[in-house]
């Protein structure tokens, strides 16, 4: 299968580089056949979909942009 993918070069400090050596050579890796590459896409995609799911629907920011306000018209 042909993946379309882009470039992308990203530095990792060493200490996560050697935790992603680590983890590729982990049990499910293996099965799945995973390089590093491979296991930074698959991360990045889930930290990605945990990122939107986790956003807020429908909220007002308040000023300091750190609090919420529950939209009610949607509740």
């Amino acid at each position: 299968m042909r993946r379309f993918t882009e470039s992308v070069n990203t530095r990792f400090e060493v200490g996560i580089i050697k935790l992603l050596d680590e983890i590729v050579q982990s049990e499910w890796c293996q099965q799945q056949h995973m390089n590093r590459s491979d296991l930074v896409r698959h991360l990045v995609r889930l930290g990605i979909k945990n990122f939107h799911q986790n956003q807020p629907k429908n909220r007002d920011f308040t000023q300091d942009g750190q609090a919420y306000i529950e939209d009610e018209t949607n509740l």
